[in-house]
């Protein structure tokens, strides 16, 4: 398993536009033509103060330049990276792929003290344990980073519904929920990270 935390004190700047962008949206706007109307995005099942979520959705893979021990994981550590990852798609809907990351960008509103806070996993039963909640410390602080789990192997991939909880206390500050589904039911985030090597 990995679990990944990318701490940076900026978001990711958005795409400007040019000819790759017109070719996404005419792409996105065939699809809508064909899918006809989708249900409205909408933000976390719940949040408070004074935790502020930027995004939610699906990320691609990033390099990790660092383990750390994390005892209630199912695999005992989480793993670390730099950099700001763009969203790969704003999805609740996670494709059960090896390589996908899904997660949330958040950050403290500025002026709030840095914890404790716990950031906590809640899934079907995954491993020969059949570990079904996992927790770990997300250093949270003012600066907007991104809380994600990266499907690393075969036994994470398990449909249903994964749940991200952050508390402080018996407080639960935030709360989103996604639906991992088999990867053929959705592929789009497959195409966008590994470049069309998804064959149904």
């Amino acid at each position: 398993m990995q679990i990944l935390s990318h701490i940076s004190s900026q978001r990711p700047a958005r795409s400007s536009g040019g000819a790759s962008a017109r070719r996404g949206w005419a792409a996105l706007l065939a699809v809508l033509l064909l899918a006809g109307p989708a249900p409205a995005q909408t933000g976390p099942d719940m949040i408070a103060p004074p935790l502020e979520m930027d995004e939610a959705g699906i990320y691609c893979p990033a390099d990790h330049v660092s383990k750390e021990p994390a005892p209630n994981t199912e695999s005992g550590y989480i793993l670390l990276t730099e950099g700001n990852p763009d969203l790969a798609l704003t999805s609740r809907v996670v494709p059960a792929y090896i390589g996908i990351s899904f997660g949330i960008r958040i950050r403290l509103a500025p002026g709030t003290a840095p914890g404790p806070y716990l950031f906590t996993v809640r899934h079907p039963p995954i491993g020969a344990r059949q570990v079904t909640v996992e927790s770990w410390d997300p250093a949270l602080s003012a600066n907007w980073g991104v809380r994600s789990f990266n499907f690393e192997f075969d036994r994470e991939l398990v449909p249903g519904t994964w749940t991200f909880e952050v508390s402080h206390g018996e407080e639960t500050l935030l709360r989103q929920s996604f639906e991992v589904v088999p990867a053929m039911q959705a592929p789009a985030a497959i195409d966008i990270c590994f470049g069309n090597s998804f064959v149904s």
